[in-house]
């Protein structure tokens, strides 16, 4: 049988008999080469030589295989030209059939390059010119979807760059590109998984939570951010970039985390309203069934003024949500180190005060008891002189967050008393992937990296991308109602 073309199709149906043959073909060339591979391997003895060389070429073989099928499939796609619809819509656009067909090379798949011709429609006379073939296959900037989701996880991995992601390329898909390349489709990746980010960061957390309660665990919703140094280019300069989290506790554990993440900017605006987004998303999804919602952080300008702003009367749908906030326990310790420093005495005695001052905070009113023992302290053995200053700056700031450090009640409620979480979201977000040696950025293209980064280290990359492609053109988008 033929294969049939439905005259005003995009695509062809392809016989069996033509696959068939053509695949037959592609496995006869395929098991010659691999026949004669063989053949020289075992004819100078087996060694660990032979077995590389053999094991190397096989691979090679293998993917230049997968390379001519899905370049012949490919390419075998379209009709005729005068067999294609004189017009398609796109966008909400009509766009008309130019006349002939022009040749799409260097196009990258996992196995390689491959090149194949395609329809050209475009609007009015000098109009936006589209290719029907490359939008229904998901073709991105050059790429097959399968390649661009590849690149895309290899370039968000900690501890890459280009020129790994690009050796990569060259080492994985037996194929170059520039970084040019490379930058179009990263941008476009960060562009069109952004929007459909929180939608699939919310059904993760929903999971996470649904499988607290499966455990017959009691789930904990721990809000956190911080900032950390980013070199921005030309001039090299450092400014604070913002990372941000929810994670979902139960009896203590963390079971699982979605970040988010963005470059320097006033006041860390926009990761704010990310974050109070994402959380007000997953409130709503929780309905009348809403985990504890704690708030872990230091004491820091931005992450109090969220606080304040925000959180402490956070409202979902007219209904007001309680936050707990928590002072960060090791930050509070650090303030107790300052005064302990700052305190006329020996080295022992000054280790020993510490150690039970530090024990005295995560006791039930251990605060307040805290308090007491430093001005105890003070009065029996006095600062010194050169570190006064400090160590009043230490009291106050144990006396003006002193309602957020009840750290026996926190631990009580399983509650976090730590921003650990976040201060390794900012090690691995930021630190891992964009402050290696000599790299400075720009805000939009630190800003992709970021985007790619948190989707990728929130475990919800597959999911995203498949709900990505899934959004893409069909053949009934692209025809005309009267054509379908």
């Amino acid at each position: 049988m033929d294969a049939q073309v439905k005259v005003g199709s995009l695509v062809r149906t392809i016989a069996e008999n033509e696959i068939s043959r053509s695949v037959t073909e592609f496995t006869a060339e395929l098991a010659s080469e691999v026949v004669e591979l063989i053949r020289d391997c075992l004819s100078g003895g087996v060694s660990a030589v032979s077995t590389f060389t053999l094991e190397n070429f096989l691979a090679n073989c293998v993917r230049e295989f997968a390379r001519k099928v899905i370049g012949w499939l490919i390419a075998s796609l379209e009709p005729e030209i005068e067999q294609m619809p004189g017009t398609v819509k796109h966008s909400g656009k009509n766009f008309r059939r130019l006349p002939d067909k022009t040749q799409r090379s260097k196009i990258v798949t996992s196995f390689g390059n491959i090149s194949f011709s395609r329809a050209r429609y475009r609007r009015g006379r000098d109009g936006k010119t589209i290719f029907p073939l490359e939008l229904l296959l998901g073709l991105e900037n050059g790429f097959t979807p399968a390649a661009a989701n590849l690149v895309g996880q290899q370039f968000a991995t900690s501890g890459s760059t280009q020129g790994r992601t690009r050796e990569m390329i060259r080492d994985r898909f037996g194929t170059s590109i520039g970084n040019e390349k490379l930058r179009k489709l990263t941008g476009t990746l960060a562009t069109s998984l952004e929007p459909l980010r929180e939608e699939t960061q919310v059904a993760e957390l929903m999971e996470l939570i649904e499988q607290a309660r499966k455990s017959g665990g009691n789930p904990v919703l721990l809000v956190s951010r911080d900032g950390v140094a980013l070199g921005l280019a030309p001039w090299s300069f450092f400014e604070m970039a913002g990372v941000a989290c929810i994670s979902v506790m139960s009896d203590g554990k963390k079971l699982g985390t979605v970040y988010l993440g963005r470059t320097p900017e006033a006041n860390q605006d926009t990761l704010s309203s990310d974050l109070t987004s994402l959380l007000t998303a997953v409130v709503k999804a929780c309905g009348d069934d809403v985990p504890d919602i704690v708030y872990v952080t230091d004491a820091g300008k931005i992450e109090t003024a969220y606080w304040k702003n925000v959180l402490r009367k956070f409202f979902v749908n007219g209904r007001r949500i309680k936050i707990t906030r928590v002072v960060d326990y090791y930050h509070a310790s650090e303030r107790l180190t300052i005064i302990a420093d700052a305190l006329k005495l020996e080295r022992e005695a000054r280790a020993e005060w510490l150690s039970r001052a530090r024990g005295l905070l995560l006791e039930p009113n251990g605060h307040g008891r805290v308090l007491r023992s430093i001005a105890k302290m003070k009065s029996l053995h006095g600062y010194k002189s050169s570190l006064a200053s400090d160590a009043a700056k230490a009291e106050k700031y144990l006396r003006r967050y002193k309602r957020f450090m009840d750290y026996a009640a926190a631990r009580a409620h399983n509650y976090p008393i730590g921003s650990g979480v976040v201060e390794s979201a900012c090690k691995q977000i930021v630190s891992e992937r964009m402050k290696l040696s000599g790299m400075r950025w720009h805000r939009e293209g630190g800003q992709q990296v970021m985007t790619l980064r948190c989707i990728l280290m929130s475990k919800i990359w597959s999911k995203l991308y498949e709900k990505w492609l899934q959004s893409k053109p069909t053949v009934v988008d692209l025809m005309p109602s009267e054509d379908c």
